[in-house]
């Protein structure tokens, strides 16, 4: 018996078709009015080779990513193409998936247009591990994007907090640890469930690395700043357990952070808008433009480009455990 999906899918591709002729007839591409306010000449890097002996798991973060149209769609594409040079085993999504208000059901047109055709190419058919935006919870949506994953290959959300896994090699892994960072900003974790459940996890994984992510960053230099509930709450405990990474979207740019206290922070809030952006205290890198951050990581290094709207690496990063803990200040990238 065919699904409701299933169905409905003659109804869906035809509007499909007619929301991607609009998009194409009202494409407007407005990067070249973002900029970096107080730019700063960009860090020298290198590549490291890849060690043919050694390991490694790659992954895409993109976030703010749900408008639709030709913007999505050509970072899309770059993410593509850089699977296809460079490999990739799943993407992670920073929140902000259906403007502007989420979507109202698993049936939702919305997954078609910005998600399931919009990223229905050869090499992203890779899991979408994704957490939750402000704009997801408009309307009390946001449960319907975690409702989706029982019906989609793809889609990745089991819960609105959540953690999984990746092995690196037989004694090495990374594990992830997904924030509703919304619940968190808002004080609606009222009884302090969600940061119970990181903090014990946090402390029960023996993984190689640990990173976490969700939509509201806690430092950040673009135009929504710092998240003061995500400092209070957040701050203390991946310091507490050296995690080695936060990831966050919201501010609609790319900015690499750190590290405080021996943790990187990284705004890869580029998927379909951008927005002005400036340097601070803490910046190593920022830049505006459509994009979005790919990652390498082995039992020994930590690897991160920043990917512009050409699909040219404008930044890279890596960094080993001992490396984190340096002074920013002297602090030195392959």
């Amino acid at each position: 018996m065919r699904s409701y999906l299933e169905k409905k899918m003659p109804y869906y591709l035809a509007l499909v078709c007619t929301y991607c002729f609009a998009s194409a007839c009202s494409f407007s591409n407005n990067d070249e009015q973002r900029r970096v306010l107080n730019p700063r000449p960009v860090p020298e890097f290198s590549i490291p080779d890849r060690n043919p002996a050694e390991k490694y798991i790659y992954f895409i973060a993109i976030g703010d990513q749900g408008k639709g149209g030709e913007d999505q769609r050509h970072v899309a594409e770059l993410m593509n193409e850089k699977a296809r040079n460079d490999s990739l085993h799943f993407v992670i999504t920073l929140g902000d998936n259906f403007y502007n208000d989420g979507v109202t059901s698993v049936y939702d047109i919305q997954w078609l247009q910005k998600f399931e055709n919009m990223y229905d190419l050869p090499h992203l058919d890779v899991p979408f591990y994704a957490s939750l935006g402000n704009h997801d919870y408009h309307n009390d949506n946001a449960w319907h994007q975690v409702e989706y994953s029982k019906i989609s290959k793809k889609w990745k959300m089991p819960h609105n907090y959540y953690t999984f896994s990746r092995k690196i090699d037989e004694n090495s892994s990374a594990q992830f640890f997904v924030l509703d960072s919304q619940q968190i900003k808002e004080r609606d974790d009222h009884d302090g469930k969600q940061l119970a459940w990181l903090e014990h996890e946090l402390g029960a994984s023996t993984a190689t690395w640990k990173v976490v992510y969700g939509h509201h960053p806690l430092f950040s230099y673009g135009k929504h700043g710092n998240v003061s509930a995500m400092i209070e709450h957040v701050q203390p405990i991946l310091e507490k357990y050296r995690v080695d990474a936060y990831i966050a979207g919201h501010d609609h740019d790319r900015q690499l952070l750190g590290p405080r206290n021996g943790v990187f922070y990284i705004v890869s809030g580029t998927g379909s808008k951008s927005r002005n952006t400036s340097y601070g205290d803490m910046t190593v890198f920022a830049e505006t433009n459509l994009g979005f951050a790919w990652f390498r990581v082995s039992p020994i290094e930590f690897h991160v480009q920043f990917i512009n709207a050409e699909g040219k690496i404008e930044y890279a990063h890596t960094w080993t455990k001992d490396m984190r803990h340096h002074d920013p200040s002297k602090f030195t990238t392959k």
